[in-house]
């Protein structure tokens, strides 16, 4: 680790809560010592003479009521200490888990704070939309007890570097998340990270648009943490121009009747890669698991890896208006 890079961290963190400004640094000095991310060279090389976008907060949700909360996650670190410091970077996307997450968690510029209250329920729902040039944006959501909400992410990443956008979801007993997430990048290496952790009894439901870029690796996680837990996701993509998409999968957790289901829907053009990976527990656990994937091209239909010849599709608009869920969101943004 260059002394530089720690020097720009820390010059960019001063205006900031002590203890996070001792968590950002430590985290540049202690990343050498966790595992490598999958191909984050690319990212950590760019990322050595970082461009920091402290003061980028001007397209972020703000709301401070009873309801709900809504702010740049910069002035939420000052004004709600006690919600950051516990959860930041700790339950969903941890900062320890690898060197790509703990070099995300010092060069973390701009980003959103959502924090909605036990037993509140939003009938309309939140808009995420960042127009920012950041190359670490962060959101941190934290939905209590007992409470209902939407959210819907559609922002616009404007930098060309390799970009690593981080979304957290946190959970109470019995919470209930509709989460939709629809990005855009400038750069043609990005990743995107959508981690949550779920109280028992609590309800996440996903719909994803998988980024149409040349390099892309995006991670789905929760940690279904006790009874009756349920961790529900639906994504798309359309992979063309010799493009590369992975995307992971994965649960931790225990509890009766605590499950994830995943249905992922890819269109690919020739010499393009897309690579959904199979739904699995971290560490082994007995959760109950469900998948579904269909990948098609103008030629070819694999439903769960295995051919099927019956079908042959002229575009990407016809595969997903055959298999989409009828008038759902992602039917919508296909």
């Amino acid at each position: 680790m260059k002394k530089e890079l720690l020097k720009i961290v820390q010059m960019a963190s001063r205006d900031q809560p002590a203890w996070l400004q001792k968590k950002r640094s430590l985290a540049l000095i202690l990343q050498e010592r966790f595992s490598k991310a999958e191909q984050q060279q690319e990212w950590l090389t760019k990322w050595e003479n970082p461009s920091l976008e402290i003061n980028s907060d001007d397209s972020a949700l703000i709301h401070d009521g009873d309801d709900y909360v809504a702010l740049p996650i910069n002035l939420a670190v000052q004004k709600y200490p006690e919600l950051l410091q516990e959860n930041l970077m700790e339950k969903a996307v941890r900062w320890q888990e690898n060197q790509l997450n703990a070099i995300h968690l010092a060069l973390m510029d701009v980003g959103q704070f959502i924090y909605v209250p036990d037993n509140t329920e939003l009938k309309s729902p939140l808009e995420l939309g960042l127009v920012t040039k950041s190359n670490n944006p962060h959101n941190l959501i934290i939905v209590g007890a007992g409470a209902k909400v939407s959210v819907v992410e559609e922002s616009r990443y404007e930098t060309e570097q390799p970009i690593y956008a981080a979304t957290e979801i946190l959970m109470g007993t019995g919470a209930q998340v509709k989460f939709y997430q629809d990005n855009h990048y400038q750069s043609d290496f990005t990743r995107q990270a959508v981690h949550a952790y779920q109280a028992r009894e609590s309800v996440l439901n996903i719909e994803g648009i998988i980024p149409a870029v040349s390099h892309n690796y995006n991670s789905f996680y929760s940690f279904l943490d006790g009874s009756n837990a349920h961790w529900n996701v639906k994504l798309a993509s359309l992979v063309n121009n010799e493009s590369q998409r992975k995307v992971t999968t994965q649960v931790d957790g225990y509890g009766e009747g605590t499950s994830a289901d995943v249905k992922e829907w890819g269109w690919k053009t020739p010499n393009s890669q897309l690579e959904w990976g199979r739904l699995a527990t971290v560490d082994g656990e007995p959760l109950e698991l469900h998948q579904q994937r269909v990948v098609a091209s103008n030629k070819t239909l694999f439903i769960n890896n295995m051919p099927r010849n019956s079908e042959n599709f002229s575009s990407a608009h016809d595969f997903f208006e055959e298999y989409l869920p009828i008038k759902s969101w992602l039917m919508e943004h296909c």
